[in-house]
């Protein structure tokens, strides 16, 4: 038998085969009509009654691409590389101790969250964290002591799913003392751009779906990605709306709905058989009280562009 040649001919029959799947994806029927003059309920006044704080919501429906990345091990291959801290690999995710903490000042009044920020971001930007300026700030959580950032994509679009995302651990003193770290790799546009709803319509559709609690507030409402497709050498991520609430004396809540239909993200990602664990993971389904690496875009400037509502 010519082993070489059926070789040879499983190759080019897989990447048929994900041609055609990420063909059939890039088609997928994203005019869903919702959110039209049937359906929409007033807003404004059900958030009112509810006594929901929210930020002003735009009714543009902006366009954005569906993007592709590479599958790598990037991670792995240069874990070893860093200095004065202690990593291990876990699948796709990376584990690291530091050997010196890094003090954060959230005593002083009157100092703005960029300036509290500004060690540990001087310290992920020299070097100290792989790839760490592709990785922009979302959420500081004070409850559970964590501080997400979020790779972005070619264009600046976060990537919110928990598969880019890097996790600052703090002690009692406010010291970073651990992180954790994902990471997807460059990004690449796929096919047309395509129209998602705007954040009014997002909104709509938490609140429709019961999912927006009584008494709270949206804090953060951004335009991001959501991996949707895993195949052997590629990941597929569509546009999400990613929002953040939060209520007092309680965790922060992380919802997120599919920017393209208007539908609340539960379901897990389409993956081929045998994909690493953390790949099968994309962190939608995990939209309760963040309690672990579980997401949550940018320094404070980048933030009050997004809607986020200053703590």
């Amino acid at each position: 038998m010519d082993y070489k040649r059926v070789q040879i001919i499983l190759i080019i029959t897989f990447s048929i085969l994900n041609l055609y799947l990420l063909t059939v994806f890039l088609e997928k029927d994203d005019a869903f009509n919702f959110g039209d003059s049937s359906t929409t309920v007033n807003l404004e006044e059900g958030l009112r009654n509810d006594n929901i704080q929210s930020p002003e919501l735009s009714r543009e429906n902006e366009e954005i691409a569906v993007i592709k990345t590479d599958k790598n091990m990037f991670l792995r291959e240069n874990a070893s590389s860093l200095k004065n801290q202690t990593t291990r690999m876990d699948n796709n995710l990376l584990f690291s101790v530091l050997s010196d903490p890094i003090e954060l000042d959230f005593e002083t009044k009157d100092l703005t969250l960029t300036n509290r920020l500004k060690p540990l971001q001087e310290f992920k930007d020299s070097g100290n964290v792989l790839e760490g300026a592709k990785y922009d700030f979302i959420s500081y959580q004070e409850l559970n002591q964590r501080i997400y950032y979020v790779q972005h994509s070619e264009e600046g679009v976060p990537i919110a799913d928990g598969t880019a995302t890097l996790v600052f651990h703090l002690n009692a003193d406010n010291e970073v003392i651990s992180y954790e770290q994902t990471y997807v790799g460059d990004s690449e546009a796929q096919g047309r751009l395509r129209t998602v709803i705007s954040e009014q319509t997002a909104i709509e559709s938490l609140y429709l779906n019961n999912q927006i609690p009584d008494d709270s507030t949206i804090r953060l409402l951004t335009l991001s990605y959501y991996q949707t497709l895993s195949l052997k050498d590629m990941n597929i991520y569509s546009p999400m709306w990613y929002v953040e609430i939060v209520r007092e004396n309680v965790g922060i809540q992380v919802k997120r709905v599919d920017a393209l239909t208007g539908s609340i993200i539960s379901a897990p990602v389409v993956q081929e058989d045998n994909a690493d664990a953390m790949e099968s993971e994309s962190f939608s389904d995990q939209d309760d009280v963040v309690t672990d690496l579980q997401l949550s875009p940018e320094a404070e400037a980048g933030l009050s562009e997004r809607k986020l509502i200053s703590e």
